[in-house]
């Protein structure tokens, strides 16, 4: 059994050939000192004027500063009846849809309020606590409203601490009214109607002698200031709020463990509560991915409360301080070699015939002729590490496949020496250490290598470089600690960067990438967004996170592997719903799972588009970016049932058209379902170099499938 989330990979600085910087961006108003979570959803705090949306779902909410109107905390909450499609509202499947995002329900407010200050108290990977003022008056001795927000938070909830608290409506009180006492007497129940029809609970704890009263039609108001208040805002009215109000989360923080012999992991999400309630726990709201795999113990106290969530379906709520899941079925036994879920096919060292592997040899030593040095030595940690995984692939299989050392020896020295490079810091755009934020970046332009230099797409970017190095180590594993151990610690500097598994590292954050609500990653960095974190690579997403099951394997570090196959099997479960999308997909409007794919995903909307076009014949980039790269994993992940699906819908009326590489990419997807027929493409006798990405070989192509048996007879 392996214990996860535990001591860091090292508590020392990165390695000094890295320049320490100060970010050109700092985060705005941020009292924290240890390193900032950069992409997820509540890093929009941190950037511009702080008014972007942040979803700590169900609830969205932002910092509301409209000229006159009245400033505070806004939240809001869109039912599905609510999604806009576009932009031909009839078309099925429509191109994208969305949330109104900035539907002022509510406002957590006090009185004079005209202009206030927000600072960031407390920043982690699954919860942030905001801490708001006036401006205008002494800041040591006003008054203060903290708002701790947490990932599947049951309330809004707002403390007030010597002020008078304001809740406003802009869309306005049609009926406002007491209950009376809930909670065994510490908290009060007030019903709130709006003019929309939408019932909502309120509940005032601590103080309850402080009577709240309507105001006017948007105003709810206190007759005194209170010494402390805390107010909560709950979507419905249901006794299940009356016994969990008065506790609200302040932190969440990471447990878990691995089997692996069993190939079963749990994690679980640990609330820390503060205040108490009837119940003896907080409600936490799951996601429909994270409600598959939930305990038992978790399951039993379904509280039967539902609300919607922007882009991933219907999330429950629970009476808990607990989010456990457990999953079976960890992807131990997918390793460097082929493998697939095809019935009918599997790998098997036998099938590499002697013709096969003089097929095979034939197309390494055609590839291992390119100017590998060239072609790696790029100002690009994306294409880069591309580039070196390409050749570090080729170099793999002509030392394991072919067994042909000659052939090795013309290759593998040379994609060494291109790692090595970078492993220096000698590319182009060289790595720079960021003391503000606390990441390894690119020395680049924020617009340059995709944002890599304000955190855009570490994990793609670096998880290319993680799986190159494992591919040559697993061939010599001594290569890691010569030079004084340079690759090795480059490597490692990589996975702290993007997977940090401990929040106990003071140089990263806890897994900057990787998000333990959502169950996947997100690439989007510290560009202010109206619609949230996204990402539009579902593949290259769970390739980074392949790479670090392959790197753990060479290292005998078995922690890193067991983290790295239970996020493999949480992105199973969780791609399969939010991504790519079977026919009978629950989480998805009707009127857009006919897309098959996501396009990019953001919080609070889908766009079937990708950031770099749609297609030279059709939609190929949309569909082929959530295919690239092809590796052993490919097939856990994308099942053939999918991959039918999306080829027969989307794909096998325009693959013949597609002039360029992406052919070959969707043609080693169609091996997915279909290995004969991808065979059968890439072993043709007018084999035509152009058709594949240059991130990709046809060695590995024929290696893949010649592997799982496509050539047999």
């Amino acid at each position: 059994m392996v214990s996860l989330f535990g001591e860091p990979i090292s508590h020392e600085a990165p390695p000094q050939l890295y320049p320490c910087v100060q970010h050109q961006q700092p985060p705005a108003r941020c009292a924290v000192r240890a390193p900032l979570q950069t992409n997820n959803t509540f890093n929009n705090l941190l950037l511009a004027d702080q008014t972007f949306p942040v979803w700590p779902l169900p609830y969205l909410l932002w910092v509301a500063r409209d000229g006159n109107a009245d400033h505070g905390i806004a939240l809001n909450h869109t039912q599905n009846n609510q999604i806009v499609f576009g932009p031909d509202p009839a078309q099925n499947p429509a191109q994208f849809y969305f949330n109104p995002p900035r539907i002022r329900l509510f406002l957590f407010t006090a009185r004079g309020w005209t202009d206030i200050n927000v600072q960031i108290v407390k920043n982690t990977k699954l919860a942030s606590t905001l801490e708001v003022t006036e401006s205008s008056r002494d800041q040591q001795a006003c008054g203060r409203l903290v708002m701790p927000l947490a990932y599947g938070m049951g309330f809004v909830t707002g403390i007030y601490t010597n002020e008078w608290p304001v809740i406003h409506s802009a869309v306005g009180i049609q009926e406002f009214r007491r209950v009376g006492q809930v909670n065994n007497g510490c908290s009060v129940k007030y019903i709130i109607k709006l003019f929309d029809q939408n019932v909502w609970s309120l509940y005032v704890s601590e103080d309850t002698l402080t009577e709240f009263f309507l105001s006017d039609p948007n105003h709810i108001a206190t007759e005194k200031p209170s010494a402390k208040c805390i107010v909560q805002l709950a979507k419905g009215e249901s006794s299940v709020y009356d016994i969990c109000c008065g506790t609200y989360p302040v932190g969440v923080s990471l447990s878990g463990n691995v089997n692996k012999e069993q190939k079963r992991g749990s994690y679980a999400l640990n609330y820390a509560m503060e205040g108490q309630s009837q119940s003896g726990s907080g409600l936490v709201f799951a996601l429909p991915h994270m409600q598959a795999d939930l305990s038992p113990e978790v399951r039993a106290k379904d509280s039967g409360l539902v609300l919607d969530s922007p882009t991933k379906g219907v999330m429950k709520g629970y009476i808990t301080n607990l989010l456990g899941m457990n999953l079976e079925n960890l992807p131990f036994d997918i390793g460097f070699e082929p493998w697939t879920c095809v019935d009918g096919y599997g790998y098997n060292g036998a099938n590499y015939t002697e013709e096969i592997k003089g097929l095979i040899a034939q197309a390494a030593a055609d590839e291992a002729s390119q100017d590998i040095l060239g072609m790696c030595d790029l100002d690009s940690m994306y294409f880069g590490g591309k580039m070196l995984d390409k050749f570090a692939y080729i170099a793999h299989v002509t030392h394991f496949t072919l067994r042909d050392s000659a052939l090795t020896q013309q290759v593998l020295p040379l994609v060494k020496s291109a790692i090595e490079k970078y492993a220096s810091n000698h590319q182009k755009k060289p790595l720079v250490y960021d003391e503000t934020w606390k990441g390894l970046i690119s020395s680049g332009k924020p617009e340059e290598d995709f944002g890599n230099s304000n955190y855009n797409d570490h994990h793609f970017h670096y998880g290319y470089h993680v799986h190159a190095i494992a591919l040559i180590a697993s061939i010599d594993p001594r290569w890691l600690d010569e030079n004084n151990g340079l690759v090795r610690n480059y490597v490692l500097t990589l996975v702290r960067d993007y997977a940090n598994h401990s929040d106990q590292d003071p140089y990263f954050p806890q897994f900057r990438n990787f998000d333990w609500f959502h169950g996947h990653s997100f690439a989007h960095g510290i560009f202010p967004s109206g619609d949230g974190k996204n990402e539009e690579s579902s593949s290259e997403d769970y390739h980074s996170i392949y790479a670090l099951r392959l790197l753990g394997k060479v290292l005998g570090d078995e922690e890193m592997e067991a983290h790295a196959c239970l996020m493999l099997a949480i992105m199973k479960n969780s791609l399969n719903r939010y991504m790519l999308y079977l026919n009978d997909n629950q989480e998805q409007p009707a009127q857009f799972k006919g897309n098959k794919v996501s396009g990019i995903l953001f919080e609070n909307k889908v766009d079937y588009a990708t950031f770099f076009g749609r297609g030279t014949v059709g939609n190929e980039f949309i569909h082929g970016i959530h295919m690239i790269p092809l590796t052993p994993i490919s097939s856990y992940i994308r099942t053939p049932k999918f991959v039918w699906e999306e080829w027969q819908e989307k794909l096998a009326a325009i693959v013949d058209r597609i002039p360029d590489g992406w052919a070959g990419l969707l043609r080693l997807n169609q091996g997915l379902f279909d290995p004969k027929s991808a065979w059968k493409w890439f072993a043709r006798d007018d084999w035509n170099p152009a058709l594949i990405d240059g991130g990709m070989s046809r060695t590995w192509a024929l290696t893949y499938l010649a592997g799982i048996g496509a050539a047999r007879e």
